[in-house]
């Protein structure tokens, strides 16, 4: 005990020299009760936290503060359903033709308690909003509280979905938040130059055959951006560099959400390359949207479950607006048409990110083969600029086979995994 309050005591020192440092003055400061209603001003936020007997939900909308019970929301649960899904996860990871159909059960039981346990309840209190911001506490934030979902006959698919009634993002906390606000108003004049890396050549890696398509599809959308980093010129050096002078990053590699170790969680580039967070958190950058289109992205840590420590927050950390990531490995294909459709609507037709990303969602999962495939087709007919060639044909190719009224892209596996982090 002696050794650990020694320690403290050189951590307080360390801090308080930081918050000499101009800028830094709020550098792990404590937060006020004005930070947060300050943040909550614009959009609500949703304090989430679970407790033995009970959780517990503050909703901040201004000055007025809400309180939810939660009453299965307790400690143990929680404890409970995020091994169930860390473990259906892993062996998803490991063997995906062998595992599918394990995982995609459990995100149908984990998102059908997540509504009934958590996000009913917030939700009849949200009633009316377009949007909210959550900050979920603990082990919440391996979960994905924007799908959870309960029955309803009137959908397409049978459920309604958090994000069918009000676009969810995410934060660490309200100053957080106020910072990536800030970095979203200095860049929205510049906002133009896009980055894009794909399917760095990795040895040991399966290859992301619609990253290059995604990735074109991407920088379509950025008059004047460079070519998509690609093989083995997807270095780690070749990325910082790219990085420092982009307004937008978009990322198609593969991730590794390291949850022992956060700070070693990390893309994958090209050799045996990594962009690793702890070089992220070092970087200074100004950058308005880094989309992570990558497997597993945005868990934090279970070491320290109450710190949030991710990719997406040491991107915030290191200047970043807002950050899409995702919370577990996610089909390549899949991924390639729900990015071409974000960028469609946030360049093209003029959405905000936020609601960009959860209209994609949508589209994904409730569209069928044959109306996608109509999209992309009378795209490549008119020749929208949204929509490469190259990126067309890719996709009709496969979508031109396959039942025409299915909707190949409902389970959650295909579109779930992704979330906003940030403003």
């Amino acid at each position: 005990m002696a050794e650990i309050r020694q320690a403290r005591a050189e951590l307080d020192e360390v801090i308080a020299e930081i918050q000499q440092v101009p800028g830094f003055e709020d550098f792990l400061a404590t937060p006020t009760i004005e930070d947060v209603t300050d943040a909550a001003v614009e959009v609500p936020l949703v304090y989430l936290t679970a407790a033995e007997p009970g959780g517990l939900a503050l909703v901040v909308s201004g000055h007025d503060i809400t309180d939810v019970r939660l009453d299965g929301l307790t400690t143990g649960a929680v404890t409970g359903v995020a091994e169930r899904f860390l473990a259906a996860h892993a062996a998803y990871r490991s063997d995906r033709e062998a595992a599918g159909s394990d995982w995609s059960s459990c995100l149908r039981t984990t998102t059908d308690w997540l509504y009934g346990e958590v996000m009913g309840p917030v939700g009849a209190v949200l009633a009316g909003r377009d949007s909210a911001v959550l900050v979920s506490g603990g082990l919440l934030g391996l979960l994905p509280l924007h799908a959870a979902r309960t029955a309803d006959t009137t959908r397409p698919t049978g459920y309604r979905y958090v994000l069918d009634d009000v676009a969810v993002s995410y934060t660490p906390n309200a100053r957080a938040l106020t910072a990536a606000r800030a970095v979203v108003a200095a860049t929205r004049v510049r906002a133009d130059r896009l980055v894009a890396v794909a399917d760095p050549a990795r040895t040991a890696s399966r290859p992301l055959n619609s990253a290059l398509v995604e990735c074109e599809a991407a920088v379509a959308a950025f008059a004047g951006s460079p070519p998509p980093l690609a093989g083995n010129g997807a270095t780690s050096d070749a990325v910082r560099a790219a990085l420092e002078g982009a307004d937008v990053a978009h990322l198609a590699c593969h991730g590794i959400a390291d949850l022992d170790a956060p700070l070693d969680s990390r893309l994958l580039l090209a050799g045996d390359d990594d962009l690793r967070l702890r070089d992220l958190l070092a970087m200074r950058l100004r950058v308005r949207l880094a989309v992570l289109s990558a497997c597993e992205t945005l868990p934090p840590g279970t070491e320290l479950p109450d710190e949030v420590v991710s990719l997406p927050t040491g991107l915030l950390q290191a200047g970043v607006g807002g950050v899409v990531a995702s919370l577990w490995a996610v089909p390549d294909r899949a991924t390639a048409m729900l990015m071409i459709e974000f960028y469609r609507l946030w360049r093209h037709e003029g959405v905000a990110p936020v609601e960009a990303l959860r209209r994609a969602q949508r589209w994904l999962r409730d569209s069928t083969n044959g109306e996608k495939a109509d999209l992309y087709r009378h795209a490549l007919d008119t020749g929208a600029t949204w929509l490469p060639p190259r990126a067309a044909d890719d996709l009709l190719l496969i979508l031109e086979f396959q039942e025409q009224t299915q909707r190949e892209q409902e389970d959650l596996t295909a579109w779930a995994a992704f979330a906003y982090v940030g403003a």
